[in-house]
């Protein structure tokens, strides 16, 4: 089996398919595609978590544990518990209730996709044409759901008073620890405003 295949060749394999054939190609495609927004949502979660001063692991891991000076060893242990254990987490920091509803919510869509998603035999080889499109309707409705509660972390933090936010429009935002870039550091917000600015402008 080659290991890389060429366009050509996917282009090739689908060519000759039946409509239904190429529907399902497409419907493991969006499956694939949701649940790549799922990762992706839960690892900003986590990293927003880690890098935040302000929030502190209590029991809703395990029991009381100190305050870690290893990032890496903050960022192991919440990577190691579920979505609902991080939002318990959030909840005993000031999350305002319509945020803490909002991550909840999120997480009901996510354990629907995890564990009962198949429970109806969504299946490919089993669906006729009509009833991928419904089920690929409902898996963009949830990717976008996933993409959207990862862009909002940082804004839901910023809410509660946990991390600074700075939107800069188009360009992005600067996200930094509550009073990180204050005092003697002042001087370096314009610089990493500066550097975020410059990235971002590269890349269009």
């Amino acid at each position: 089996m080659e290991k890389n295949i060429p366009v050509r060749e996917v282009r090739k394999f689908l060519s000759p398919r039946k409509n239904i054939d190429v529907m399902r190609v497409y419907y493991c495609y969006q499956i694939g595609s949701t649940f790549t927004n799922l990762g992706l949502m839960e690892s900003q979660i986590i990293t927003a978590m880690t890098t935040c001063d302000r929030i502190k692991v209590t029991k809703a891991l395990q029991d009381d544990v100190p305050f870690w000076d290893q990032i890496v060893q903050r960022h192991s242990h919440l990577d190691s518990s579920t979505l609902g254990n991080l939002v318990t987490i959030l909840s005993k920091h000031k999350i305002a209730a319509a945020d803490l509803a909002y991550l909840r919510w999120v997480t009901a869509k996510r354990n629907f996709f995890i564990h009962r998603f198949f429970g109806h035999y969504a299946w490919p080889g089993d669906l006729s044409e009509a009833a991928i499109r419904v089920l690929c309707r409902r898996l963009r409705y949830l990717e976008y759901v996933f993409a959207r509660a990862g862009n909002r972390i940082h804004k839901i933090f910023s809410r509660a008073g946990l991390v600074e936010y700075m939107d800069l429009g188009e360009d992005g935002a600067l996200i930094a620890n509550v009073g990180s870039l204050e005092g003697e550091d002042a001087w370096l917000k314009e610089l990493v405003v500066a550097e975020v600015r410059r990235h971002a402008r590269s890349r269009r």
